[in-house]
């Protein structure tokens, strides 16, 4: 599941929350990766050496999570599906 799943199916908390509250009440959920891989929510808390600013609304939260995670974690780095931008190849002139 992405991360703001796993943040909802198992951090059903009020905001703002501090992040201690989070990796102790967030500590069963599981978020999947666009390759598969699966990693715990308190492992990719893990990495985090100064405890953050209590966060204020959910999608705060799943960003700063979002944050963490490993570089191959969102898919392959630098696709675009919405096509790609002129260069100055491809310049279009009115």
């Amino acid at each position: 599941m992405d991360v703001e799943t796993a943040l909802t199916d198992v951090c059903d908390h009020q905001y703002p929350v501090a992040f201690a509250t989070v990796v102790e009440e967030c500590d069963e959920g599981v978020v999947e990766f666009a390759n598969g891989e699966r990693m715990p929510l308190p492992e990719i808390l893990a990495v985090v050496d100064d405890e953050p600013e209590p966060f204020r609304s959910e999608d705060e939260l799943a960003e700063f999570v979002t944050s963490l995670l490993p570089e191959d974690a969102v898919g392959r780095k630098g696709y675009d599906d919405r096509g790609s931008a002129a260069t100055e190849w491809d310049e279009t002139s009115f």
